[in-house]
């Protein structure tokens, strides 16, 4: 085979596994696209005021930012086994409901 043909297969399987994992990924890409929008639109625009003016403010901003995307505390060692024992959760009656009456 001649190298334009081999370019030309390969430009087309690319282009095919773009189109089947468009489903999969589409949303993905749109929902993380839509969260970085929502975190930059207010911020900004009065971050630099506040780096400017108030310095405390806008180091206290990005602390709380920075804690917003701090991953949940591990287990210590001394915590024991948490998946021993039995779990029991009691919800109350939603109005409504047939237990309630």
């Amino acid at each position: 085979m001649n190298s334009q043909v081999v370019s030309l297969l390969v430009l087309a399987g690319l282009l095919l596994a773009g189109f089947l994992l468009w489903p999969l990924l589409g949303p993905r890409l749109r929902a993380s696209e839509q969260k970085r929008r929502g975190r930059s639109a207010g911020g900004g625009m009065l971050g630099v005021v506040d780096e400017v003016f108030r310095p405390q403010t806008h180091q206290a901003q990005l602390v709380w930012e920075a804690q917003q995307e701090m991953p949940a505390p591990a287990p210590l060692p001394g915590d024991g086994d948490l998946g021993a024992g039995r779990i029991r959760l009691t919800l109350p009656d939603a109005p409504g409901s047939p237990a309630a009456r």
